[in-house]
């Protein structure tokens, strides 16, 4: 697991024109995004979430999110990570949406432990020394960013164990339009590698016949059918503005070797690469 970016916010009202302020983005990485302290409203994945201070949200790789600040005053900090993806508990959506969910009042008995509270404190007082100019700073702060997700982890688990809790906050939960546009933004980000349909289970924590279901429904292909598209027409590109050798086109495209990309490229159009590549 690696840093990406991180950084603490001071907002102020004061020095802007408007009477509430927006921020957010999309990023390729998962994000940490802590709420210090200030009146918030966050938008992500389709759900609006009211949020009071001192609560952590994760966020998923290419989802777009919004974060309003109604008070004249606020803190919060954020940290984009790679790796993530690694930690197979904490890489399922239906995981993160049930922490997401319980950071915004949804169970009003949760709390976060006081030791959870310690390690994002501890955070905060770190990004505000300029930790990269410190020796070792960014390791340390890695360290704690880890302790935190391992303290998720552990919330999470002791969470599930009341079936009743976490079927309520995951009550009509389902592929929606958000999730299926977050797995093919995975995929769109991430398709020269190797990704296979376990992997978008994995990912999803749905189960296969489900997955297809819906995402044919969403998108008019499987899932592994839009990769193969998105392979297929980023191949055409290369072979239509590049010189590239066709043996470069396979690997830059995602295909395992050139056989398997000829047989492809033919079957789709008809053409083999070379052919193809003469007419345009």
């Amino acid at each position: 697991m690696r840093l990406r970016n991180y950084g603490n916010v001071y907002h102020d009202s004061t020095v802007s024109n408007t009477p509430e302020y927006k921020t957010g983005g999309i990023h390729p990485t998962y994000e940490l995004l802590y709420l210090a302290s200030g009146s918030f409203q966050l938008h992500w994945l389709g759900e609006q979430y009211e949020v009071s201070p001192s609560s952590l949200f994760i966020l998923t790789p290419n989802t777009p999110h919004d974060l309003i600040i109604h008070s004249k005053n606020a803190v919060f900090w954020y940290i984009e990570l790679t790796g993530v993806e690694e930690e197979p508990y904490l890489s399922k959506l239906q995981n993160i949406l049930l922490w997401n969910r319980l950071q915004s009042g949804f169970d009003p008995h949760f709390t976060l432990s006081p030791l959870m509270q310690l390690c994002l404190n501890e955070i905060s007082q770190m990004l505000d020394m300029n930790i990269h100019d410190q020796p070792y700073g960014e390791q340390l702060l890695l360290l704690n960013v880890q302790k935190i997700l391992l303290l998720v982890r552990g919330t999470l688990e002791l969470y599930g164990k009341d079936r009743s809790n976490s079927t309520v906050l995951l009550s009509g939960y389902s592929l929606s339009k958000e999730v299926i546009k977050t797995l093919a933004s995975y995929m769109e980000s991430t398709y020269k590698s190797k990704i296979t349909l376990n992997d978008l289970t994995r990912i999803s924590n749905f189960q296969a016949t489900y997955l297809i279901k819906r995402f044919k429904e969403e998108t008019g292909f499987t899932p592994i059918d839009y990769l193969l598209e998105l392979r297929m027409e980023a191949a055409k590109t290369y072979l239509s503005t590049t010189e590239m050798p066709i043996q470069k086109v396979a690997e830059e495209a995602g295909y395992p070797n050139i056989h398997h990309f000829s047989g492809e490229f033919k079957r789709k159009t008809g053409l083999s690469p070379t052919n193809w590549r003469k007419q345009k």
